[in-house]
């Protein structure tokens, strides 16, 4: 039996998602552009960097930069390093999410839950790019507020829970334990999303699930 705080509300007043590997399959092609940009520093880095970004995707692209630089080359990178790497990011992986596909039962839930819940997209990618994102596919419909990086997740879930919700009624989807941790430590039920080729193991407690196949059915939509 699942801990009590873990229990998923039925037509939850709320659900704040994950963008990349929870509404679109776009993760992996983060994680590859990432061995992409190192590569020219030998490729036996290229696991180490996969691991790392499989298993920090909530995470903004700036800070896992930071971390590759200094674990690579050395480093502490300059802001016009980080500037100059996030660019040739965004280069690499823009089209590629423009047109990726969406993760089964995504659509489904969003579709079946806009008449009855807030929604709302937190993730790691640059706020700009982010919104750009969301109004090319033509989700922009569907979501109340989207928000990006810099602004971490914690403090991204504390913003929509001062919009006059309560914790135990929103539900968080998330595929890493970045935004698993932050639901979990301000008591917003945490559904987990283990997709891709080296999906998270969450905490015990929380529900997993594939994919978004069952989460229509499972909030009560």
């Amino acid at each position: 039996m699942l801990p009590h705080k873990t229990f998923l509300p039925i037509r939850p007043a709320a659900i704040i998602f994950d963008f990349d590997g929870v509404i679109l399959d776009s993760a992996e092609i983060k994680a590859q552009a990432f061995a992409e940009i190192y590569s020219e520093h030998g490729e036996e880095w290229a696991a180490f960097i996969l691991d790392y970004q499989r298993m920090h995707g909530g995470v903004s692209r700036r800070e896992k930069f930071k971390h590759f630089d200094k674990t690579i080359l050395g480093q502490e990178p300059t802001e016009e390093r980080l500037s100059f790497l996030s660019q040739r990011f965004t280069d690499i992986v823009f089209k590629k999410v423009l047109s990726a596909p969406f993760i089964p039962g995504a659509r489904s839930l969003l579709d079946a839950a806009r008449d009855h819940s807030r929604l709302f997209v937190v993730s790691g990618t640059p706020q700009e790019e982010l919104v750009e994102i969301v109004r090319q596919r033509a989700l922009d419909s569907y979501f109340e507020i989207v928000i990006g990086a810099p602004t971490k997740k914690h403090d991204a879930f504390t913003r929509i829970l001062a919009l006059g919700l309560t914790r135990e009624t929103v539900v968080a989807v998330g595929d890493s334990i970045t935004e698993c941790s932050a639901a979990l430590e301000l008591g917003i039920p945490f559904l987990g999303i283990r997709n891709g080729p080296s999906p998270t193991n969450f905490p015990e407690g929380v529900l997993p699930l594939p994919d978004l196949t069952d989460a229509t059915r499972l909030l009560g939509f």
